[in-house]
């Protein structure tokens, strides 16, 4: 496969109730949740430190169900801005190393660190362990890391030992490892697809590994050849690394008001987030080819989807149209309840860029759509939108 690129992916353990018992080291030996207000519908549990794990605490789980459980359970209230600033610390080291780091929630990141070796005189494994070392000594904080040549072997690895795990994932012992895990375990897969790769026969990574990919492709798509390549080590993609000055995407995402359990209101909720999209994009004067779709359920489950298009658009239409197809297939037409969705639109083009304007086909469209923007800058963003019975193309 010629060259292997060494990926890090390192996930702060237990960050929440781990940051908590820092700052305040009295709670260090009880079992502690993260949690919101019982009086609210955020009354749940956000997050839980080991000792509260041993007694069966979950996330996601009611305060009160929490508390039947472990009795003597304490839960503190959360303090986001304490959790950006632990946060931004970790990048502060990990930028030591590599400057080619893309985040995955405010806990989880890839590095690459493929030139850093060299750099550095290490091993990967021995580099790995300087970051866990510099981690706990400067901040107190526990990270397991993953090691491996892709993004989704290397977050495999940063699962499989916590806390202060590291794991490794190369050619030698790949086949053993992927025999061991099941599907589930895997980042791409959510219930939805593990339920019918169970159908399948399909239990375990190796299992995934050896099916036919035109089959996975038959069932799933392009969906299934990705699972497939992800899981058999084909994996090139380079890191998103945000930059301040070149924007990567443009997205818009929200959190229900209570759960939604019927496609009326995933389809209303996903147009008035196409809706936002098309106009920012249009207001920064963009257009795409990628729709991204990223879903997160009320056990704080989640999955993510993306697909492309032959061509450039920045349309509310075509935007909820490919969110709306991606849902489906993520979740299907009978799905746990949804408290969250994103709608994010990545590998932009600037409408200046005279060269590139033959790629956008759909000119009807972008023309509909600049007449709208024009229409709400007069008489505001609630005087046209897509109507809430749109069923798509």
């Amino acid at each position: 496969m010629g060259k292997k690129r060494v990926i890090f992916h390192i996930d702060m353990n237990n960050f929440y109730a781990s940051v908590e018992c820092l700052l305040n080291p009295s709670l260090k030996n009880y079992a502690v949740a993260v949690a919101g207000d019982p009086n609210k519908r955020t009354g749940i549990i956000l997050a839980k430190n080991y000792l509260a794990k041993a007694f069966g605490v979950k996330t996601g789980e009611a305060i009160w169900e929490a508390k039947q459980k472990c009795p003597s359970l304490i839960t503190v209230a959360p303090k986001f801005e304490k959790y950006q600033e632990y946060s931004a610390k970790a990048h502060e080291i990990y930028y030591r190393y590599t400057d080619l780091i893309e985040p995955f929630g405010i806990d989880e990141c890839w590095l690459d660190v493929t030139d850093s070796l060299k750099l550095f005189g290490s091993t990967p494994a021995a580099l790995a362990k300087r970051i866990q070392d510099e981690v706990l000594k400067e901040l107190g904080l526990t990270v397991s890391v993953g090691i491996s040549w892709g993004k989704t072997l290397a977050k495999l690895g940063s699962d499989m030992k916590k806390p202060l795990g590291l794991t490794e994932i190369n050619e030698n012992n790949y086949i053993d490892t992927i025999k061991k895990l099941k599907i589930e375990d895997m980042i791409m897969i959510g219930r939805h697809t593990a339920k019918k790769l169970h159908m399948m026969n399909v239990n375990t990574l190796y299992d995934l590994y050896l099916l036919d990919p035109a089959l996975l492709k038959h069932h799933f798509g392009i969906v299934g050849v990705e699972l497939h390549n992800a899981v058999c080590g084909i994996d090139d993609d380079k890191l998103i690394v945000p930059r301040d000055e070149d924007t990567k995407s443009v997205g818009n995402g929200a959190t229900a008001v209570r759960d939604m359990t019927t496609l009326d209101e995933i389809k209303n909720f996903l147009i008035d987030l196409a809706v936002k999209v098309s106009h920012r994009l249009r207001a920064h004067c963009f257009a795409a080819k990628t729709v991204h779709l990223s879903i997160k359920y009320a056990d704080f489950s989640y999955q993510s989807c993306q697909t492309s298009v032959n061509y450039y658009f920045s349309s509310e239409q075509e935007i909820f149209d490919l969110a709306f197809k991606l849902f489906i297939l993520l979740a299907g037409e009978k799905f746990a309840p949804v408290r969250a969705l994103r709608i994010s639109t990545t590998n932009l083009i600037t409408k200046q860029d005279k060269e590139q304007m033959n790629l956008f086909l759909n000119v009807k469209n972008e023309n509909l759509c600049s007449a709208i923007d024009k229409l709400k800058e007069k008489y505001g963003e609630k005087i046209i939108n897509l109507a809430k019975d749109y069923d798509g193309f």
